[in-house]
């Protein structure tokens, strides 16, 4: 395909039937990029058929409207995949089989691990099972606040439906978008979008698995764009601390067959109100935002104005809307704030889409044709 705006994801590419219902929702970019964006754990969804629904707070148990940081990111060419179920239902950034059979009794090969990222080779002994993060592998047991959400074990052929309808599609989503743009390329680049609470410490962390998931090139870029030269507001920015990276960067992070990925984790704090989970308004100095002199774009602005409703919706989802690059509702409007915080927003969004620009930008020509020298093998 020639025009990237045409790009398409179809039921048959994720490993779904030609009449499933797409758990996930696509926005291609405005032209041809190295850069996928994943938004694996903003969905707020539960599914009308996997009863019941668990009567917990689904924003708090997201990374909620992360991806509205990004709304400029498909106008410099990067795809955005984002997830429309919770992550209550299956948790997209951790292993298939993550999960232990104190879970899934009869699961023939659990492998839980510790620690989100890290491969293992065999099932961890008995008292390591959750050690550090309980229920919360590929199943979770409990949400956020010690809220039960199962009733007692999951049999094996209830939890593979999950991986199969849930899980598994998101995952051959991300394959196939990199797997093109590799082709197209010779390589391709994942920025798997996360936030944090604020009490963890720092406002942005960048995760590369200790350096194992991208070039060190890669690396490089991506910090220096979220440090900048000069920032009139000052955040704090750190490398794989607290937050290496998860599944999903371990799974397509493999620098050596030209796949580089990033994980992006965003404090809370900096852009909406924990407690209430509402956004803050983004200062009127971020609105019209345009491409600037030194790349050219294409001929869409970027808008903050929610797009069309994804098709294939889940029915229980009239109540919810959708914005950005996925389903967030229900609608909350945004809170007003002061100047101090207004302009730690107003920066956060700046070297947000710095960071993207440089991914976007990376080893193409000033006119982002061609790969040129500079990309990776």
């Amino acid at each position: 395909m020639s025009d990237a705006a045409h790009e398409r994801l179809t039921p048959e590419d994720l490993g779904l039937p030609a009449n499933g219902r797409m758990p996930i929702r696509f926005c291609p970019a405005a032209q041809w990029s190295p850069l996928v964006i994943s938004f694996p754990h903003v969905g707020l969804a539960w599914p009308h058929d996997l009863a019941p629904e668990p009567p917990v707070d689904f924003p708090r148990n997201a990374d909620y409207d992360v991806h509205t940081l990004y709304d400029t990111a498909t106008h410099w060419g990067a795809a955005c995949v984002t997830a429309v179920y919770s992550r209550l239902v299956a948790d997209l950034n951790r292993a298939a089989d993550d999960v232990s059979r104190r879970i899934v009794p009869d699961h023939p090969a659990p492998r839980p691990r510790r620690n989100p990222g890290i491969e293992v080779h065999g099932e961890e002994p008995e008292a390591d099972r959750d050690a550090g993060r309980p229920g919360r592998g590929v199943v979770w047991t409990v949400a956020i606040g010690n809220v039960p959400i199962l009733r007692g074990p999951l049999p094996y052929a209830h939890f593979r439906n999950r991986i199969e309808r849930y899980h598994a599609p998101y995952h051959r989503a991300l394959q196939v978008l990199l797997e093109r743009r590799r082709r197209r390329f010779g390589f391709a680049i994942l920025l798997d979008a996360h936030s944090m609470p604020s009490s963890v410490g720092p406002d942005l962390v960048l995760g590369t698995l200790a350096g194992r998931s991208c070039d060190p090139r890669v690396e490089t870029t991506a910090l220096a764009a979220l440090r900048g030269p000069v920032w009139s507001e000052s955040l704090q920015v750190t490398v794989n601390e607290p937050y290496r990276g998860g599944e999903l960067v371990r799974r397509f992070g493999r620098p050596q067959q030209g796949l580089h990925a990033l994980q992006l984790e965003v404090s809370r704090g900096v852009y909406m109100d924990e407690q209430r989970c509402r956004l803050y308004e983004v200062p009127r100095t971020l609105s019209g935002t345009s491409p600037g002199p030194d790349r050219e774009r294409s001929d869409h602005p970027p808008s903050n104005l929610p797009p069309n409703l994804p098709p294939n919706l889940p029915p229980n989802l009239t109540d919810r809307t959708v914005t950005g690059h996925g389903v967030t509702g229900p609608h909350r409007a945004p809170i007003p704030v002061g100047p101090r915080r207004g302009r730690r927003l107003a920066e956060l969004h700046r070297r947000v889409e710095a960071l993207v620009r440089s991914l976007t930008d990376y080893g193409l020509d000033p006119l982002g044709a061609e790969p040129t020298a500079r990309a990776l093998p």
